[in-house]
């Protein structure tokens, strides 16, 4: 094992996307976190550190946009399993290590602490926005369980983007389905649910086909870092309640580890 993670290190350190990625997700978070931080009005449109420091380190996610750096890291996971299928490396890679195994699960643990790495990265540049501007502190508490949440869906988001390289062994396919699963094919089902929970006799009832919406792996993992957003309220609207931080990170994180489940038995069964 150790064998496979020394060379997954120097495989991701000796390609230049690994740097580029990185460097452009905190440049990223620079710029928007100091565009941000320059034109917060502390007084009238926030109340207080807390919701400043959430604001900052997920650069406008904690409002229910989409939590950017997660997106830019979450490549990298496709990366480090659709680069080899893309230039055939795999089969190199399995001649100098023919345990798949280890093999798979080297890539997985580095993808998780480079993402974790990254997003710790990010929240820092947010709270060092605070400090320069000087804006309000956030209360330790609230640095806490906003980071840990930031850390983990990027993790969890870079993770399925390994998974959905390992599963269809297409790196363009991978990329598409990162960024299109998230943001377009949840949209669409919450819009058909809302579409049949409103013209029902009882719109406003709980259970029924809403219950669908809090089980939507993203939507539920963002709520360990998304404070309040349209969708929490079209959820009440609706008659569902949002699992809230630990149920959503729950949700996500067996969905998640089904992804991975998944493309490592893929990975073991298929011919490279």
């Amino acid at each position: 094992m150790m064998d496979a993670l020394r060379y997954e290190y120097v495989r991701l350190r000796t390609i230049r996307s690994t740097y580029w990625l990185i460097g452009i997700a905190l440049a990223l978070q620079v710029v928007f976190a100091v565009l941000i931080a320059w034109s917060l009005d502390r007084s009238t449109s926030f109340a207080g550190g807390d919701e400043t420091f959430q604001v900052l380190a997920t650069i406008g996610g904690s409002t229910g946009a989409p939590l950017l750096m997660a997106y830019v890291v979450g490549l990298l996971g496709v990366f480090s399993t659709g680069h080899e299928y893309r230039h055939g490396m795999i089969r190199a890679t399995l001649t100098a290590i023919p345990n798949r195994t280890h093999v798979f699960w080297a890539k997985v643990i580095s993808t998780a602490v480079i993402a974790a790495v990254t997003a710790v990265l990010c929240v820092l540049i947010g709270l060092l926005c605070i400090a320069v501007y000087g804006l309000d502190m956030p209360s330790s508490g609230a640095f806490v369980e906003t980071s840990a949440g930031i850390v983990l869906y990027t993790a969890l988001f870079a993770l399925s983007g390994l998974a959905y390289a390992a599963i269809v062994r297409n790196q363009t396919a991978a990329v598409a389905l990162l960024m299109l699963v998230p943001s377009l094919l949840e949209f669409i089902v919450q819009s058909i649910v809302v579409i049949i929970k409103t013209n029902s006799a009882d719109p406003r009832g709980s259970g029924g086909i809403t219950a669908i919406l809090k089980y939507l792996p993203y939507d539920a993992g963002s709520q360990m870092y998304v404070q309040s957003s349209v969708d929490d309220f079209v959820q009440r609207a609706l008659g569902a309640e949002p699992f809230g931080a630990l149920g959503g990170g729950i949700v996500m994180g067996v969905f998640v580890a089904a992804l991975i489940a998944l493309a490592y038995t893929l990975f073991v069964r298929r011919d490279a």
